[in-house]
């Protein structure tokens, strides 16, 4: 006679030996706060972790432009959002000549590329 299992999932479960590689995409609006060819502080509804590093999608003269940053810090409010201070790592020539046109208000994309740096 066969012993039930405890076990109730609908599919096999295998164990991951090693590194397992991912990326995790988190689409989530974010209004600039204020900004300079260092960085900038935004305004969002998401707390990444401190030192983790996200692809941020700008519009630039109306095209889309992608911007590596590492969190520096993030401040939670008690309305649930949070400002986030982000460092650009390479920003490219036309996020530095157009930093002037961002202004605080513009909208922004912040994509999590779950890619960490720390």
């Amino acid at each position: 006679m066969k012993t039930p299992t405890l076990d109730r999932r609908a599919h096999q479960r295998y164990d991951v030996l090693g590194a397992l590689w991912g990326v995790l995409e988190l689409p989530e609006p974010a209004i600039v706060v204020n900004v300079s060819t260092q960085g900038m502080l935004i305004d969002a509804p998401i707390c990444p972790v401190p030192n983790s590093v996200h692809a941020l999608h700008i519009l630039i003269e109306g095209e889309p432009v992608t911007v590596d940053a590492v969190v520096r810090h993030c401040r939670s409010h008690p309305d649930g959002r949070h400002l986030i201070g982000l460092a650009f790592l390479h920003a490219p020539a036309t996020v530095l000549s157009s930093i002037e046109q961002l202004g605080a208000g513009h909208p922004i994309q912040v994509i999590d590329s779950d890619v960490s740096r720390s």
